[in-house]
């Protein structure tokens, strides 16, 4: 099973208690697994698509204990998901219109019945914002393992969707960025951070555990190669030195300086033939008498400005 199977599996099995926040989940499972159909004489149906047997089994909940609607749900093969088995739920004409007058998508006017097209009901509370990103992602979202990438996406067959999908994100102050891929829009995200806040917010507690250790062993994986990196350049570094420093010692040696050279400057020169992997410290602990990374440095440019003379 995927991480993101995972995740809808651990979403689905919430328990859902206040009926505001069970209408804004069904508003976003509407949205993005539901379709209508018109029967004519002002009759229409509502059915639900999906190839996950667990959102079907939410959707079916959800519209039985908050609506009180019993629907059978069953499979099929169908061409729109490459033949692939989908499960369908489908509501009587009675059942869709009750189910669209408690998401606001038809309201009583003078003349009858006003249809709205897609829910558009308002979301002011927090936790209503929640059941509606979780219901949006069991219908139409997705969520790569975070050990392969940082990518969390929903696929919108219109633009209104993804926008609406998009405000939500906003209001709970994560960023995401919208797309086109293949007629649909794309709303997705690529910050760790903020994929880990998404799933703790639509209620994925262990998927964002999960989520913030992957996280945790990337950001140490990459400290320590950093520090690896960091060694390596800095051992290089120190061994070009070296070789610069011992070159020049032989430069003086091959023409008959080295003994000329002031006690001081002798005395540094032998020691950094015989041990041309010690570092500056180590070699002026050596000295005598002990001096610091500074004056071993000092001299060394002597060293190095005598041998640079013609």
């Amino acid at each position: 099973m995927s991480f993101s199977e995972e995740t809808k599996q651990e979403l689905v099995s919430l328990r859902t208690e206040k009926s505001c926040c069970m209408l804004s989940e069904l508003n976003a499972l509407t949205q993005s697994c539901g379709s209508m159909s018109l029967l004519g004489r002002g009759q229409v149906a509502i059915s639900y698509t999906t190839e996950n047997v667990s959102v079907a089994k939410r959707v079916f909940i959800l519209l039985k204990k908050r609506l009180e609607i019993n629907s059978t749900p069953h499979f099929t093969k169908t061409t729109r998901f490459g033949g692939r088995r989908v499960c369908i739920i489908r509501l009587s004409p009675a059942d869709s219109r009750k189910l669209m007058y408690a998401l606001h998508m038809i309201h009583e006017s003078e003349g009858g019945e006003v249809y709205r097209g897609i829910p558009r009901r308002a979301l002011s509370r927090k936790c209503c914002q929640q059941a509606f990103l979780r219901g949006a992602f069991l219908g139409e979202g997705s969520v790569s393992s975070p050990e392969r990438e940082h990518h969390l996406e929903f696929v919108c067959n219109n633009e209104n969707r993804a926008a609406a999908v998009t405000q939500m994100l906003t209001r709970n102050e994560i960023s995401s960025a919208v797309t086109q891929r293949r007629g649909a829009f794309v709303v997705y995200l690529k910050r760790g951070a903020q994929i880990s806040t998404l799933l703790g917010l639509m209620g994925a507690t262990r998927a964002m555990m999960h989520y913030e250790n992957a996280l945790a062993q990337r950001s140490l994986r990459e400290s320590v190669r950093r520090a690896t990196n960091c060694d390596h350049n800095n051992m290089a570094r120190q061994l070009s030195a070296a070789q610069k420093q011992i070159d020049a010692i032989q430069l003086l040696e091959e023409r008959g300086q080295l003994e000329t050279l002031p006690e001081n400057l002798r005395q540094l020169a032998n020691l950094r033939l015989i041990h041309p992997e010690l570092t500056l410290e180590n070699l002026g602990a050596m000295l005598t008498p002990p001096i610091g990374k500074s004056g071993v440095n000092h001299r060394f440019r002597e060293i190095l400005r005598l041998a640079a003379q013609e």
